[in-house]
């Protein structure tokens, strides 16, 4: 069933939507719904995390913090992203965070609007939790939109300090114009607000006055996904319904925004 929620031509539909891989969150396969519910759901750009692949034979080296990703083999990304894409012929941006010999994972940006690709950050705080910024650019209701995709670190410590280093790079790289960054930030503790604050941009669900709450996603009680924005008005702040519960370990993060 297709969801309510719609965008109309002076707004744009985000979704945001860490996969866990795929599996819910008692670890059982849950891609096909998840795909489902993904192609019934008319956003106007996909922020996803935690994207999984296949096999790939050849391990890529880790770049150091805050520098640019190295890109993957051609043939060796086609993850649960590039499947929906395909399937529903979307333009897509892939950001690798987790590359192993048996299994990898990563950000994505998924728009069915022009999308170029910007780059691809490494923001790992430590190697035994690889984080990735992923950015790209959408051409949508005659505007052009800066993206940025975040998967942030478990401590408190490490992801204040992704944090601060996205603060810095969105000053520097993309100073002007509308903006949308969105993620998983593990952020709990609502670290990002001041961060993000002081260079203009307001958190959706918060500038709202709603919960922002998707985690744990059968009965959420805190909110570690975000969704800032620069230049576009929060409308909306939705979580999906119970339906979606036992997808993923997060819920959805849904918003309506409005074009100025």
């Amino acid at each position: 069933m297709r969801n309510p929620i719609e965008s109309g031509d002076d707004e744009l539909l985000v979704v945001s939507w860490n996969l866990h891989k795929g599996r819910s969150p008692l670890g059982l396969q849950a891609w096909k719904a998840m795909r489902s519910w993904l192609a019934a759901m008319p956003a106007d750009v996909f922020f996803l995390q935690e994207a999984m692949a296949r096999r790939m034979p050849m391990p890529l080296a880790a770049a150091t913090f805050g520098e640019p990703s190295a890109e993957p083999p051609g043939d060796a990304w086609h993850c649960q992203a590039t499947e929906i894409a395909a399937s529903l012929q979307l333009q897509l941006a892939l950001g690798q965070n987790v590359f192993k010999p048996s299994w990898r994972h990563g950000n994505a940006i998924l728009s069915p609007h022009p999308l170029d690709l910007g780059g691809r950050w490494d923001i790992s705080a430590h190697r035994f939790e690889r984080r990735g910024l992923l950015a790209a650019r959408m051409t949508a209701r005659g505007r052009s939109i800066s993206l940025l995709c975040a998967h942030l670190a478990l401590t408190r410590a490490a992801r204040v300090r992704q944090m601060e280093w996205i603060a810095r790079w969105i000053e520097r790289d993309a100073p002007d114009g509308p903006l949308i960054l969105a993620g998983d930030f593990n952020d709990w503790k609502n670290d990002s607000l001041p961060i993000f604050g002081a260079i203009g941009m307001h958190e959706v669900a918060a500038a709202l006055g709603a919960s922002g709450r998707t985690f744990p996603a059968f009965s959420p009680a805190l909110g570690l996904d975000k969704m800032f924005v620069r230049g576009l008005s929060p409308r909306e702040w939705t979580s999906s319904d119970a339906k979606v519960a036992w997808l993923s370990d997060h819920r959805p993060y849904i918003a309506r925004l409005g074009v100025d």
